[in-house]
């Protein structure tokens, strides 16, 4: 059986330090909540970083400070996944640039917005640019259609399909779009068809409340965990957690008690087929 991978989420792009007092936003803060995070069972991470504003920014400066101060406290044990989010005001242009500039081990991209209408050619140099420096894409998908579009595009030979990995999305930012377990399922309908080509692990992150049940049902099926303040602050108990360290714990506690093990940093990398 394939340890389940436990990924954390800390800031996310849209919240703030007034919606959680300890939402990690400076360079230190993101570093010592990522090795927190590591220590409470976290093989991966996936990080924003903010300007002095707070405000999301894609810029390569200090993802470069925050993967550099990871790996001076605790070298490679966890890996660090960065992110492409748009907002609604980064360009494809400037998406595809922070990753060159950072080059860093892995990133996560929205399908719907590497590959927006009109900008498939863009989308596809990118994809097969980082399949070749080795930079590791995890595509998020926020619904049925975007998995069937991300599965065209594989067959069209538009994204490379060597070790793909995908990131289940449920519920929305909107508070009355919560995550629902049901949701998972239209996912794993077209994931478990015969006729769908066989890709590489897959995560689920759910917004609100309902983080824990959606990622614990996902456990269960063979899936890992993106958890943490970027879609939730609350323990399955509905208490506020103090940091996304004390989700994590709560997740690794939930999986282990399904008779799972918790992959380190290098097994995450040996599933996800990084070098």
């Amino acid at each position: 059986m394939a340890p389940t991978i436990l990924m954390a989420a800390p800031n996310g792009a849209r919240k703030t330090r007034s919606d959680h007092p300890n939402l990690p936003v400076t360079v230190s803060q993101i570093i010592e909540e990522a090795v927190a995070c590591q220590k409470a069972g976290a093989a991966m991470a996936h990080l924003h970083v903010r300007d002095l504003d707070q405000q999301h920014v894609l810029d390569p400066g200090l993802y470069t400070d925050v993967l550099s101060g990871i790996k001076e406290a605790i070298g490679r044990d966890l890996l660090v996944q960065i992110t492409t989010e748009a907002v609604g005001r980064f360009s494809q242009k400037e998406q595809i640039s922070c990753v060159k500039n950072v080059q860093p081990e892995a990133v996560s991209v929205a399908l719907r917005e590497m590959m927006p209408e009109g900008g498939e050619i863009k989308g596809s140099e990118f994809y097969h640019w980082a399949q070749e420096a080795l930079v590791h894409v995890q595509h998020i998908l926020y619904n049925a259609e975007d998995f069937k579009r991300f599965l065209f595009l594989i067959q069209k030979g538009s994204i490379p399909v060597n070790q793909p990995s995908l990131l289940f999305v449920l519920g929305r930012y909107a508070s009355d779009n919560l995550g629902k377990v049901e949701e998972l399922d239209l996912f794993l309908k077209i994931k478990q068809d015969p006729k769908t080509i066989d890709l590489g692990p897959w995560f689920v992150c759910a917004f609100g409340h309902s983080e824990a049940q959606c990622v614990s049902e996902a456990i269960k099926q063979g899936g890992h965990a993106r958890v943490g303040f970027e879609n939730n602050s609350h323990l399955r108990s509905g208490k506020e957690a103090i940091s996304t360290a004390e989700i994590i714990q709560q997740t690794r506690d939930d999986a282990l008690a399904m008779g799972k093990k918790i992959a380190t940093a290098q097994e995450a990398r040996e599933l996800l087929g990084i070098i």
